[in-house]
């Protein structure tokens, strides 16, 4: 299964520029991660398939890439993707450690 998933990343990632495939690998990574921590929770789930992609927009993640060692800006990327993604009265499904 792990093998075929390669494959399919691999061959998705052909057609792409090495801006696009950056991209498409840290929102993938970062969705496997934040839908592991909405456990069961659907709703949440749906908000990170749903609203990721313009929270990361909206979050500056390149601006993150260029500066991940500085903890200031791993702070403020975090608060803003954290926030920005919401339950259906606007209330965010995640919290930043600040």
């Amino acid at each position: 299964m792990k093998k075929s998933i390669v494959i399919l990343l691999f061959v998705m990632l052909v057609g792409c520029t090495e801006q696009q495939a950056e991209e498409f690998a840290f929102r993938k990574t970062l969705e496997y991660l934040l839908i592991d921590l909405c456990e069961e929770e659907k709703a949440c789930v749906n908000a990170v398939e749903t609203q990721l992609k313009s929270c990361l927009e909206k979050s500056d993640w390149r601006r993150y890439l260029e500066n991940d060692e500085d903890e200031a800006e791993y702070q403020r990327f975090t608060s803003v993707l954290y926030s920005c993604i919401v339950d259906e009265e606007g209330q965010p499904y995640f919290e930043s450690s600040e």
